[in-house]
């Protein structure tokens, strides 16, 4: 081989090897899945009696029931006869469910000419400021229809909205779901409790009920919204759904709450999501095992030194 001919081969191999070298590699090993994050909704339906959604067209609702665990016997207004015992209004029932404390904790019941006074968040936070303590990154809202949950109520959160009504309300959150898929996020609808004072609280109380009805096609909109997204996202998602009071007369043709009667007291719980069992418990929880239930599903250890008043509820141990 002459030396000009073996220069040329050994050009080409050259060549060969560095194109070799240079080709991308296919690699033979899969991409690791995306982790699963876990997202909470707790959906609060103001003012709804359990008997009165029993009753009304609400879809929604009761498939959310079918399809978890519900207790249509759930209380608000702490123990009867304890220091836990406080008032059926809003302020002081609202204040329950984002601490997961009866009022003689939190003292979010209290009032001042008609104004709310500070609550202990300090020694009893939020839901919002626990989850932000484990994850400072995590994303927390609340839509509102009723202002005053988000003066006194939600520090911890990113977001603070309100909604001119509770169509505008869900407009907000399915809005907040599909763009931020915020790790927890709470909405209040108001219109229900504004038909029982203005009409009634009842299952015989049609504009009553007709609110309900409205109110559920709401929660449809929000659940739907949860679904598509976490289809796309590799989400799971627990989707709580409770209210804060019933109601009764006031003897002059409109209803009210804030005492404690039983039809002021009951209330409904409704826990669904991945792992929750189809149930009914016919004795429910009172409204504080909705923070420790929303909690233990983010993956959040329950310390004792918290003081909760409340246990999860619908999950499987």
């Amino acid at each position: 081989m002459t030396l000009r001919r073996f220069s040329l081969v050994a050009a080409v191999a050259a060549a060969a090897i560095i194109a070799l070298l240079l080709w991308p590699q296919t690699s033979t090993t899969a991409a690791p899945p995306k982790p699963i994050s876990r997202h909470v909704l707790i959906i609060g339906v103001d003012g709804a009696m359990p008997a009165a959604v029993l009753k009304a067209k609400a879809p929604n609702l009761k498939s959310l029931a079918a399809g978890g665990t519900v207790s249509w016997n759930a209380f608000a207004g702490g123990v009867k006869g304890t220091a836990t015992q406080q008032n059926t209004a809003s302020m002081a029932s609202w204040h329950t469910i984002l601490t997961g404390v009866w009022g003689n904790k939190h003292r979010g019941t209290r009032m001042r000419r008609g104004r709310p006074l500070p609550a202990d968040h300090k020694n009893y936070p939020t839901i919002f400021q626990r989850v932000k303590k484990v994850d400072p990154k995590a994303r927390c809202a609340s839509i509102v229809n009723w202002p005053r949950i988000n003066h006194v109520m939600v520090p911890g959160t990113d977001l603070k909205a309100k909604g001119e009504n509770d169509e505008k309300t869900a407009d907000l959150a399915v809005a907040e779901i599909a763009t931020n898929g915020p790790t927890v996020l709470f909405v209040q609808l108001d219109e229900v409790d504004g038909a029982g004072h203005g009409n009634n609280y009842g299952p015989d109380i049609p504009p009553y009920v007709k609110a309900i009805e409205a109110v559920d096609k709401q929660v449809g909109r929000m659940v739907a919204a949860v679904r598509k997204r976490q289809k796309r996202h590799n989400e799971q998602w627990l989707i709580i759904a409770v209210t804060d009071h019933g109601g009764t007369t006031d003897g002059k043709g409109g209803g009210r709450h804030g005492g404690q009667s039983d039809a002021e007291r009951r209330v409904f719980l409704i826990v669904n999501g991945p792992g929750v069992p189809k149930q009914v418990v016919k004795k429910g929880p009172g409204i504080v095992a909705v923070t420790p239930t929303a909690l233990t599903f983010l993956g959040i250890q329950i310390k004792p030194e918290w003081k909760l008043d409340g246990q999860p509820f619908g999950l499987s141990k």
